[in-house]
């Protein structure tokens, strides 16, 4: 793949964050933030801010022919788009669509904070292990919010005081911890010495790039996101247009009007494919994984990444997912359930005598974050050290910051009533898994595992052994509850998964100011200004939404009540969640942690003596834990790379892959403004309408 950055900023690393600037960047995320909130309140197709970086850019050029002081440069246009991509969700930066992002986080926080200790079926568990530095405990106050203010009511702020602060902090501490670890190891690690491609991130860059070099002839300035005597963006422009009019179709027919309602496709463009279905594959293959989601964007973007990469999860579906399972069920040592062909990772994969999906969850994953820190040894040698010469970044300083933070984070949740000795355990789990997500990103897509359904095999067992906890569950234990808590708050689907403030998306951060040659200070000091303002800000309007636009069990806020019955299951109510790993011993998921831990590192090894050893330790966890997602797109990327090198030869493809990529993915990416107005003027203002109480 092939990315030439404009010749006119090769010299030096610009400093962009101008005063003007950030002030434009506070302001973005304060609207950012509310809009995203009230959007996701209500809203049935979309998730947040919906006008995309296409029409942002557009936009921008306009300006800039009229006047100079609006032709920004690529990094200034990386640091305006910033708030709205935490504003709109994590496919922002890479169609302009949506997905996870700050509406998310909080919403793992509400079921424990209102759920439970307003819901008669819980309250009795969760009242008296939920202190009130976390949750407003006022029965008056959690009726209103519960279910929305009747007229003549008014919201009592006193009570949330101690919550907004403790959850603003935290949202914030963990957040920049993460930018910190990022921009000083991980970062540079992954992207300056090991050089991953970081598929997602190739987009923005293209668009970026060219948009915000500008080329002065005859005395009129144009960008050369337009010089279309570059073949490279005639290629762009094409395929822009025929992910427009084509790619961009799809969603819209399937999501928004829908004209084929029956696939129940989502997040413009991901569409489920039940296979198992359509071609009866239990007939021959019984127990096999034949359901699939494919994802448009992600198909795209995988015909940049090598062959190992995609022939890895082919090969782990068909060994494992097929050979295996039918194998397991014919001989009778798995169990079959009629119609697990479309979800038997879910099933399987939590299984006796093999949980693949667990292990690459508490095992793989663990593995590659150990992997990349060992791989690393000589980037944090070098931070230690305060070498990093030329990156503009206080290093040393950051250091001091980074533990200052974890202080805090720690005394946030020992005030709360976890254990201080598990907290610091679960912190080092939190971390590798942080990290992990960074090589899952990095080297294919967004499919990282979530840890809340896993990681409490790792934590159970240690806490009782040190006496945190007894070792007998069904126990009103506050250090177990809010242990479990922050599992759920870290750990689960919205939270720092796919969000992008997790470590995997902000190293794009670090990606793209390397690529558009950006002061990576400059980037840093955005990401701190946008957690800092955008957090209390997120946290304070979404309590008071709650109130006046309706109240939890009427907002799109009470459909995710789950994590604090997950919670109570993981030890405090009973240790019952996935049943089916529970009845595996304990000491048998340490083994199969310790053994998947020992499989990254034994691939790795194993790549690095033999040149033809093409399976990708990387990939191989991802299939593990969710082929649905990952081996078709694999599959036809694989075909759609070997068709274009085939026709094109290896040098031409690599030369304009990207450029076409990116134009697909802008132009699918580009309809998504119909489904935000579309749900905006149908859904969102209707409801919001129907329920507001001034």
């Amino acid at each position: 793949m092939s990315l030439e950055r404009p010749a006119e900023v090769k010299a030096e690393r610009a400093r962009v964050l101008t005063p003007p600037l950030l002030a434009t960047v506070i302001v973005l995320t304060i609207v950012g933030g509310i809009v995203n909130v009230f959007i996701d309140s209500y809203a049935t197709r979309i998730t947040g801010w919906f006008i995309g970086p296409i029409y942002i850019i557009l936009l921008i050029q306009l300006l800039g022919r009229l006047s100079p002081k609006f032709r920004l440069s690529p990094g200034q246009l990386l640091i305006l788009l910033l708030p709205l991509w935490y504003a709109a969700g994590k496919a922002f930066m890479i169609t302009g669509a949506g997905g996870e992002m700050w509406y998310d986080i909080p919403n793992q926080i509400f079921p424990f904070i209102i759920r439970g200790l307003r819901d008669p079926s819980i309250r009795q568990w969760c009242w008296d292990l939920t202190p009130s530095l976390v949750a407003p405990k006022d029965p008056v106050e959690l009726d209103k919010i519960w279910r929305g203010l009747m007229p003549g009511e008014v919201i009592n702020w006193a009570p949330w005081i101690g919550p907004i602060a403790f959850w603003s902090l935290w949202l914030i501490v963990t957040t920049l911890i993460i930018a910190v670890l990022v921009y000083t190891v991980i970062g540079p690690q992954t992207v300056e010495v090991e050089r991953l491609i970081y598929p997602m991130s190739v987009p923005a860059t293209v668009l970026l790039s060219n948009a915000g070099t500008w080329i002065e002839s005859g005395g009129k300035a144009t960008s050369k996101l337009f010089d279309l005597t570059d073949t490279r963006i005639k290629i762009f422009w094409v395929s822009f247009v025929i992910g427009a009019l084509f790619l961009g179709l799809i969603p819209v027919l399937m999501e928004v009007l829908p004209v084929v309602p029956i696939l129940g496709a989502f997040l413009w463009g991901e569409i489920p494919l039940p296979l198992n279905t359509w071609f009866n594959t239990a007939a021959v293959l019984p127990g096999s994984m034949f359901g699939a989601v494919f994802i448009i964007h992600q198909a795209i973007l995988m015909t940049l990444l090598p062959y190992d990469v995609l022939i890895t999860p082919v090969i782990v579906w068909l060994v494992v997912y097929v050979i295996y399972l039918t194998v397991g069920v014919r001989m009778g040592f798995l169990p079959y359930t009629p119609g697990v062909e479309g979800w038997a990772d879910w099933y399987y994969g939590y299984q006796a005598p093999f949980p693949m999906a667990a292990f690459a969850i508490y095992g793989m994953s663990l593995g590659l974050g150990l992997l990349t820190l060992w791989e690393a040894r000589g980037t944090i040698s070098r931070v230690l050290k305060g070498e990093m010469a030329g990156a503009g970044l206080p290093v040393k300083q950051l250091l001091y910051l980074f533990a200052g933070l974890f202080v805090v984070w720690l005394a946030l949740w020992t005030a709360a009533g976890a254990n201080p000795i598990m907290m610091i355990y679960f912190f080092i789990l939190f971390i590798l898994w942080q990290i992990s997500i960074v090589r899952y990103y990095a080297e294919i897509w967004w499919h990282p595992p979530v840890i809340h359904d896993t990681y409490h095999i790792l934590i159970w067992p240690v806490g009782a052994s040190i006496g945190a906890w007894a070792a007998v569950p069904s126990q009103s234990s506050q250090p177990l509850y809010i242990q479990n808590m922050a599992l759920l708050v870290h750990g689960s689907w919205g939270a720092y998964r796919q969000n992008p403030w997790n470590m995997g998306f902000t190293a794009h951060t670090y990606k793209w100011a390397r690529d558009l040659n950006v002061n990576l200070k400059d980037v840093l000091l955005t990401l701190f200004a946008i957690a800092i303002v955008g957090w209390p800000v997120v946290f304070m309007f979404d309590v008071w939404l709650l109130y006046h636009g309706g109240g939890y069990v009427k907002m799109n806020q009470g459909g995710n009540q789950w994590p604090v019955d997950v919670a109570l299951n993981q030890g405090v109510r009973g240790l019952t969640h996935f049943g089916s790993l529970l009845q595996m011993p304990f000491w048998y998921h340490g083994l199969l942690a310790v053994l998947g831990i020992a499989t990254v590192f034994i691939i790795y090894f194993l790549r690095m003596r033999f040149a033809w050893f093409l399976i990708n330790p990387t990939a191989v966890a991802m299939t593990l834990w969710l082929p649905e997602f990952i081996w078709l797109a694999a599959l036809v990327a694989l075909i759609a790379k070997y068709i274009g090198i085939r026709l094109f030869g290896a040098k031409r493809y690599e030369e304009y892959i990207a450029y076409v990529a990116a134009g697909l993915c802008w132009g699918l990416g580009s309809t998504y403004i119909i489904g935000g107005f579309y749900d905006l003027f149908l859904n969102i203002l209707p409801k919001f309408q129907a329920f507001f109480v001034p």
